[in-house]
């Protein structure tokens, strides 16, 4: 029973009162063992996250599907398998698609790329990842790089299974500002190392010539939440080492006024030309997304995006001749419904010393029979359907034409039968000016 004096209550029962304290005491007691949750500055990068504000997935290069399934706090894991069956219309005796960095065999269910990896998502300031890839795009890709011959310690067998690896600092300035060293992923010609983010399968010429990954340091600054600069120092121009002295590096900035639209702008700049100190590559790279329909609430055509890249650079040598490059590209995707999607592309490519257009595989003994300036151009139709958000099935057909002979003809490049003979100058690679192919893919990611 309470009796009221004045305005503050009066307990009659001292059990009661007692019990009160009591039940006081112990909940000071609970708070002074349970540890003090980390405190969470409110800084901008905090209260307004980069790029946080619209959703970006319709985006090619960007990963359509919702959130990992994999995250557990502070960690993020991540499991991709793409598998596919590929037709190519010349029928190579030895199974080989060229030109290609997807899709390389011919008439055979094989894996593209797999990949097992873990990120850093749940930590304050702590950055980091890595990921290791099996399958055919780690040899046209990353076992394509010759700079692992200079000297040792440095081989394709030691990195070309790593697909990302990077450990770095997040600083709470701005809206944010990473610096890491490591392997990570380069945009320069927009599309994604990753096949499943791209509106098509195979790649354009100017994603092809041009690098996925850099080796090296990478700032990212965060100016504002809808405008980002990233500024590089790396070895070389898709390279674990590097053929010179001196660094190669550029710049990308990405700025996205709304949902609908992204501007990239990018620039390289390094020496790339094995045993020519005076060989200087410039290269300037740009495209513009534009979702210019959109209706989520429609059973039908939600929406309608078109993709723009054009790139231009310069290769000035000192023992061999000089020379411009650049090309273009131009993606329409549709998605009719949520599961229901279909991509149109043209593309070409001019280099004018073939500079940085794809070479026969490392290892061949034998060189492309054209010289001087390469013309390459191609269309592709896709069509997509997602029977979970995790499962991807595409189909792809995929026509390229070219000024020289460029892509595997029914004899192959390899050898008599597909297999390379004992003497090389007993065969010449079997190249034609057209190329044609199918493409079946199944992509889980997790």
């Amino acid at each position: 029973m309470v009796i009221a004096v004045g305005s503050a209550p009066v307990f009659a029962d001292p059990t009661v009162e007692d019990q009160i304290r009591a039940l006081e005491q112990r909940v000071k007691e609970l708070e002074a063992k349970t540890p003090a949750l980390p405190s969470i500055p409110r800084t901008l990068d905090v209260q307004e996250p980069p790029f946080g504000e619209f959703d970006f997935a319709w985006m090619n290069g960007n990963n359509p599907q919702p959130e990992s399934l994999l995250a557990t706090g502070r960690l993020t894991f991540s499991l991709y398998i793409d598998t596919y069956f590929g037709w190519q219309f010349h029928r190579p005796i030895d199974h080989t698609v060229f030109p290609t960095t997807t899709a390389p065999r011919h008439n055979e269910i094989s894996l593209n790329l797999a990949h097992l990896g873990v990120e850093v998502t749940g930590l304050d300031q702590l950055i980091g990842r890595v990921y290791i890839q099996y399958g055919s795009m780690v040899e046209t890709i990353a076992g394509q790089d010759i700079t692992t011959t200079r000297g040792f310690f440095l081989t394709n067998r030691l990195l070309q299974n790593i697909e990302q690896a990077a450990a770095g600092w997040h600083f709470h300035k701005l809206h944010g500002i990473n610096a890491e060293l490591g392997i990570f992923p380069s945009y320069v010609g927009l599309e994604s190392y990753l096949p499943e983010e791209n509106w098509a399968y195979n790649h354009a010429f100017i994603s092809d010539f041009t690098p996925y990954y850099f080796f090296g340091f990478r700032g990212q600054f965060f100016l504002t939440r809808r405008f980002k600069l990233e500024l590089w120092v790396v070895n070389g121009w898709q390279t674990f080492g590097q053929w010179h002295e001196s660094r190669a590096g550029g710049y990308l900035w990405n700025w996205r006024p709304r949902e609908g639209l992204s501007l990239v702008n990018s620039f390289y700049a390094g020496r790339e030309a094995q045993g020519d100190p005076d060989s200087l590559r410039l290269y300037s790279d740009n495209n513009l997304q534009v979702r210019y329909y959109n209706n989520p609430n429609s059973c039908f055509l939600r929406s309608l995006a078109v993709s723009v890249v054009a790139d231009v650079g310069h290769e000035h040598r000192g023992n061999a001749p000089s020379g411009w490059m650049g090309g273009a590209q131009v993606a329409h995707h549709f998605e009719w419904t949520k599961k229901w999607k279909s991509n149109l592309r043209l593309d070409f490519f001019v280099d004018q010393t073939q500079a940085i257009s794809t070479k026969l595989p490392v290892g061949s003994p034998y060189t492309l029979p054209g010289t001087g300036r390469l013309v390459v151009g191609g269309a592709s139709a896709t069509v997509d359907y997602w029977p979970s958000p995790w499962l991807l099935t595409r189909l792809e057909y995929a026509h390229r034409e070219a000024n020289q002979p460029y892509f595997s003809g029914h004899g192959g490049i390899t050898g008599p039968g597909g297999i390379p003979p004992v003497d090389p100058a007993t065969f010449t690679p079997d190249l034609e000016h057209r190329d044609d192919r199918l493409t079946f893919d199944l992509t889980l990611r997790l």
